[in-house]
């Protein structure tokens, strides 16, 4: 079973639904509705995982819950745009999902 988190957005680009695991580089799908999408993307993890494997390169461990720049902002006491900010220069790990970032929940507890 994937234990990886997994982002929905629609992506008015492609016309579909776009389901992505930000914790395994590159690995997305997409699909017409949000189920597919998902049902696509719990493939394309298990295809990602055994091509590193395959590979010899790592797979990355499950990180856990991943925060909005909102949230991690409120778990920090700053503005969002502050938090953005520090997304933005590197200060805080983060991964840009859409139009905006996700932050690891160790992340901004390491913050």
């Amino acid at each position: 079973m994937n234990k990886y988190q997994i982002i929905i957005y629609w992506s008015d680009d492609d016309k579909a639904f776009i389901a992505e695991a930000p914790e395994l580089p590159g690995c997305m799908a997409d699909g017409a509705t949000r189920r597919k999408a998902l049902a696509n993307a719990e493939v394309i993890i298990g295809e990602w995982i055994e091509t590193a494997r395959a590979l010899g390169r790592t797979v990355p461990q499950p990180q856990g819950r991943l925060l909005s720049v909102a949230e991690a902002a409120q778990r920090l006491g700053l503005g969002v745009a502050m938090t953005r900010r520090h997304c933005l220069m590197g200060n805080l790990p983060a991964k840009k999902i859409g139009r905006d970032w996700v932050i690891g929940e160790r992340e901004v507890n390491a913050f």
